[in-house]
């Protein structure tokens, strides 16, 4: 027989989680404890006892009329519900060494321990992580929203094994969300941030990461890409384990987080300032594409005028660079150098087919070079200009066949320390700086990761590796109201290999700690992914 331990004083309580768990499964036995000390007494007895101690420990709800049951060895204890004023942060070792008394005294067996739920009122006095423990299967707040409720006590009950059931719907879909992993924050300048790694990043590496420091109107996320890694000097105050210094810089940001970002490093007083004063280049040429004339000539003066040794070439109209660039005689023809070493364009140019397009200028740019018996050493660096705000993740995907994309208007300040960063050999006609200061707070990471299922009690993710049981990990299902979107905690209920093939496997999580604004959250976006994938046929 299966016993449900329930530690809670709050009758309404009692009554929400009695009349759920006789839902899941009438043949349960529920016994209630209103106080910690009740706990205890029944303890006392179950260490001579052990699973006998099981019928007799505990009340029965009020409108329980079940038989009384003979107290036996082969007894279960399933389950413990506890409100989390009795297994508090002062007692969380108190539930560890129950379950491990649990296991010893064969109330339950190695391999499917009794699982603990701790219930708890939504304050700012709870800490989730002091329940992040593999100890405690989840955190369910109050009040209770029903059929979570009983999803939960369901997970629960099954143990570590797929759960079967129609309470809460789960979606199954391919998308992809973000899986978060935090990172230890250095520092932070206007163009980036410095982080220490335990292992190295790949130059050029671009990931989205989320801090309170990127913070500005409904954004907390930036995405960057890693532009050097060095190893660390190991000290004698150090470990022996490697540790490297990632530089990132920032890849799209808004022009509101530059503003937000400068300005916090600006008013910190211990701010530090390094000169950007490159003495040492040739000429270098550039290439400047806006149908907007007024835009081009902006762009053209700002270069001419922050930097000395650039060749500048403008085009307002697309043909004509791509005739110019087959050197074909016209009225309006521009004699262009063999080859370029930095393009600023409109991003409108890229409307449409934007990586064809961008393409094809390279393949134009390469032909020349060849015409002239020039080598390359690859496509020039691609600045974009955008006039509007362009979707998350369109960014990412522009990282991959651009060097940086800037927005209207130009932060000229943002965007010549960027370049001057970025190539050493362009020699700015008068001393620019950047401002940084140390940083410990928390900083991350976000990979993206795919999903095969979903519902509001948790999700199964296709991973080339398994994780392990009880292991958590944080998500963020994304909607464009960043600072609203909560950073959701899973913990890994199952795992087994994908039946479709491939050396992946499906990791079966259970959403944790799930408060009412979390599930009105995956509900929208629940909503909008299903729209989507309609959209899509």
């Amino acid at each position: 027989m299966k016993f449900i331990y329930v530690l809670e004083d709050d009758e309404r309580i009692q009554k929400d989680l009695y009349e759920t768990l006789k839902s899941i499964d009438p043949k349960l036995h529920i016994r209630f404890f209103l106080t910690l000390a009740q706990f205890h007494e029944w303890l006392k007895v179950a260490v001579h006892e052990g699973a006998k101690s099981l019928a007799p420990g505990g009340q029965k709800y009020k409108d329980d009329d079940s038989e009384e049951i003979t107290p036996s060895d082969t007894h279960e204890l399933r389950l413990v519900v506890a409100k989390y004023e009795f297994f508090g942060a002062k007692n969380m070792g108190l539930i560890k060494r129950a379950r491990d008394f649990f296991v010893r005294k064969k109330m339950c067996s190695e391999q499917e321990p009794t699982a603990l739920i701790l219930t708890a009122f939504d304050s700012p006095d709870f800490d989730i992580a002091l329940a992040e423990e593999r100890i405690i299967n989840n955190v369910i707040f109050k009040p209770f929203d029903k059929l979570i409720l009983k999803q939960h006590l369901e997970y629960a009950l099954t143990g570590h094994h797929p759960v079967n059931t129609g309470t809460v719907a789960a979606m199954k879909i391919q998308s992809t969300i973000q899986m978060l992993k935090e990172v230890a924050f250095n520092s932070i300048s206007e163009i980036g941030f410095t982080t220490v790694n335990n292992h190295e990043i790949k130059i050029g590496a671009i990931t989205k990461y989320y801090s309170d420091v990127f913070k500005a109107e409904n954004k907390r996320s930036i995405f960057a890409y890693c532009h050097s890694c060095k190893e660390i000097p190991p000290t004698a105050s150090t470990s022996s384990d490697k540790e490297y210094l990632c530089e990132f810089h920032f890849f799209g940001a808004d022009n509101k987080q530059i503003s937000q970002i400068r300005r916090n490093i600006l008013q910190n007083k211990s701010h530090e300032v390094h000169n950007l004063m490159n003495t040492q280049g040739s000429t270098m040429r550039v290439l400047v594409i806006d149908e907007d004339v007024a835009a081009g000539l902006e762009v053209k003066n700002f270069l001419s005028e922050k930097i000395s040794n650039l060749e500048i070439y403008n085009y307002a109209h697309y043909g004509q660079l791509l005739s110019d660039l087959s050197d074909k005689d016209t009225v309006n023809r521009q004699e262009l150098p063999p080859q370029f070493d930095m393009v600023f364009a409109s991003y409108d140019l890229f409307e449409i087919e934007k990586e064809k397009r961008w393409g094809q200028i390279c393949q134009y740019l390469q032909d020349r070079a060849t015409k002239h018996a020039i080598s390359t050493s690859g496509p020039p660096h691609l600045y974009l200009l955008s006039r509007k705000k362009v979707p998350t993740d369109e960014i990412r995907n522009i990282a991959s066949w651009s060097k940086e994309i800037f927005f209207i208007p130009l932060d000229k300040g943002y965007i010549l320390k960027k370049i001057l960063s970025q190539h050493s050999t362009l020699l700015n006609r008068e001393n620019s700086t950047v401002s940084s200061i140390k940083d410990n707070s928390v900083l991350k990471v976000a990979n993206p990761v795919e999903i095969t299922q979903i519902s509001e009690a948790g999700l199964v993710l296709k991973y080339y590796r398994a994780m392990s049981t009880g292991a958590f990990r944080e998500f963020i299902l994304w909607r464009p109201e960043e600072t609203e979107t909560p950073e959701i905690t899973g913990t890994v209920n199952f795992t087994e290999e994908d039946k479709n093939g491939g050396e992946f496997f499906l990791n079966h999580f259970v959403f944790f700690g799930m408060k009412d604004h979390y599930l009105k959250h995956i509900r929208l976006w629940l909503r909008e992914a299903y729209i989507k994938s309609k959209e899509k046929g």
